[in-house]
């Protein structure tokens, strides 16, 4: 059995596997990253000779089902490591090794060693954990010690960092409404108030702040007309549609040619006004629900805006981008207000921004998707990812024509 080379003395050695082990090391990590990890896994063969490493493109079982391989090579690995990116955590694939991993430490108190490859958003299940920072100029060394300690040892891990819980840009929560599967698509979803949900206690402490701020988006009335109903529009359109072909052949069931002048000039312009009216009534019937829709969104963000003030000074924003969803987010907002108060009347400008965008970022935040970020990327920002509020407001009007107070 191998030896861990340690910087004073002899370090112990690799903890022999157990009858029910079969690797020292079991490695989750994306496919993006798969030539770091190879590097580093070759390396930590290299210099500990007899080390076992679980990689599941080289040790998962032919033909075998993918969760019974990664359930049944975690169960067989003293530790496992998981290499954290974004593309780790976008990755439903490693998401789920995750989860399987997270039961092992539960049950056989397995450590779990995440290393923090690039920055990302740690998943809410994995925040709790420690990690090592693969920048750090002593890593490998701290990682080789790790996994020379006997598993039983490392309950609290030395010289690991805790993962933040919270940062700013976090997405804390998607909120879906009541019924979501069985409400119709003309119909505007009514979002349960009873209590706040578990992931937004930690920032807003007094439920009445929550429940004022969701009443607000409760009281958007859906559509009354009876053209919410799509055999409604469909029948009205055919009437539409017959009353435009009937509009056409009128003239030849008048008989121009027996009709005074004056008759006739009056209903050959009937037939040039009611024929394309009708149709285009026809159309627009048809088209009713997306134009309704588009109101009713419209209602919805300004709605969502007026909650945003409330949620703003307690770091929490919420986004709208459809009618049965919500999306929640923490994000740190006072050094972009003091951006704003830098301006003429900012403390009204920054109002203005919380009422006209906070929504739509909230939304490119919860995606971590920033359409157009590329015009003004590299800049200066207040957020360590992707581009602070008041950087998000500017782009905005930018790209809206200046309409508006920019605040950078």
């Amino acid at each position: 059995m191998g030896s861990c080379a340690g910087e004073e003395g002899v370090a112990p050695p690799i903890p022999p596997l157990r009858p029910c082990d079969q690797f020292h090391l079991f490695v989750s990590y994306s496919s993006v990253d798969a030539v770091w990890t190879h590097r580093l896994t070759g390396r930590l063969e290299a210099e500990l000779p007899g080390l076992k490493v679980c990689l599941h493109e080289r040790d998962f079982t032919p033909g075998r089902n993918v969760l019974e391989n990664m359930a049944g090579c975690i169960q067989q690995s003293q530790k496992v490591l998981l290499v954290l990116s974004e593309d780790f955590v976008q990755s439903r694939w490693c998401l789920l090794e995750a989860d399987l991993s997270l039961v092992g430490s539960c049950l056989e108190r397995k450590p779990v060693l995440p290393v923090l490859l690039r920055p990302c958003r740690v998943p809410l299940h994995l925040s709790h954990l420690t990690y090592l920072e693969a920048t750090d100029g002593r890593f490998f060394q701290k990682l080789v010690q790790l996994l020379c300690t006997p598993s039983q040892h490392l309950a609290h891990p030395p010289a690991l960092r805790s993962a933040p819980a919270l940062y700013s840009g976090k997405a804390l929560l998607t909120l879906d409404c009541i019924n979501r599967d069985s409400l119709p698509s003309w119909k505007v979803g009514s979002f349960s108030t009873l209590a706040v949900p578990d992931p937004l206690k930690e920032v807003l402490e007094d439920p009445e702040l929550y429940k004022q701020a969701v009443g607000i988006l409760n009281g958007v009335r859906s559509p009354r007309s009876c053209l919410r109903y799509l055999g409604c529009r469909i029948i009205l359109a055919i009437v539409l549609i017959l009353l435009s072909v009937v509009s056409v052949f009128l003239p030849l069931v008048l008989g121009l040619q027996e009709l005074q002048p004056a008759r006739r000039f009056l209903v050959i312009s009937a037939n040039a006004f009611f024929c394309p009216f009708f149709m285009i009534l026809s159309v627009n019937t048809l088209c009713w629900l997306r134009r309704s829709s588009k109101k009713t969104l419209r209602e919805l963000a300004g709605r969502v805006g007026e909650a945003n003030l409330l949620l703003a000074p307690h770091s929490v924003l919420m986004g709208c981008e459809t009618k049965n969803k919500l999306y929640f987010v923490y994000v740190l907002l006072g050094d972009c207000k003091q951006t704003f108060l830098g301006a003429p009347d900012g403390e009204a400008a920054f109002q203005e921004a919380i009422l006209r965008f906070a929504s739509s970022y909230a939304c490119c935040l919860a995606h971590s998707h920033f359409p157009h970020w590329e015009e003004a990327a590299g800049a200066p920002g207040h957020l360590e990812v992707g581009p602070c509020f008041c950087q998000f407001v500017s782009l905005q009007l930018r790209r809206l024509g200046g309409v508006g107070v920019s605040p950078v």
